[in-house]
């Protein structure tokens, strides 16, 4: 907590806390005065925190409750209306939707890695594997086959 002394008014308790290089957030139960501002550490106005670099704070940047910001460069605060994404064409929507089936085909693939590297590791030191590696081969070949016969039809697609 600090003390203002804005221009031409009483020394009020308040904190201050810059948001960007121009614009201060004051929190305080007073109304916002635009006139600029001083800071000091005690109620008397003896001991000053600043030296005069907040005076240029004259413009309501924005307000809410229970505090309210001040810029120094003329600016206020705008609402961004939020951007609404494009409807999607029919055939962007089946890229989409093929390059979706691709990445969870390749994900199912990868999910079985720690299979394949366990049952090599195995035969490597004359052990027998936990898994039918041949059903783990046919079943990692056959989403092979599937995501190459979805990427043909995305290069169909996208040309």
């Amino acid at each position: 907590m600090a003390y203002i002394k804005f221009k031409d008014s009483e020394m009020i308790k308040a904190s201050v806390l810059p948001m960007h290089p121009n614009v201060v957030r004051i929190t305080t139960d007073t109304e916002p005065v635009l006139t600029g501002f001083r800071l000091f550490l005690d109620p008397d106005g003896k001991y000053p925190l600043d030296n005069g670099e907040y005076e240029s704070y004259t413009t309501l940047y924005r307000q809410g409750d229970g505090w309210y910001e001040l810029s120094n460069d003329g600016t206020v605060y705008q609402e961004v209306a939020p951007v609404q994404p494009a409807e999607l064409t029919e055939e962007q929507k089946q890229i989409a939707d093929i390059r979706s089936q691709i990445s969870s085909l390749k994900a199912q693939i990868t999910a079985t890695d720690y299979q394949v590297i366990k049952s090599y590791e195995y035969s490597l030191v004359g052990l027998d594997s936990d898994y039918d590696i041949e059903a783990l081969h046919h079943s990692r070949q056959d989403l092979r086959d599937q995501i190459n016969e979805l990427e043909a039809q995305l290069a169909e697609l996208v040309g």
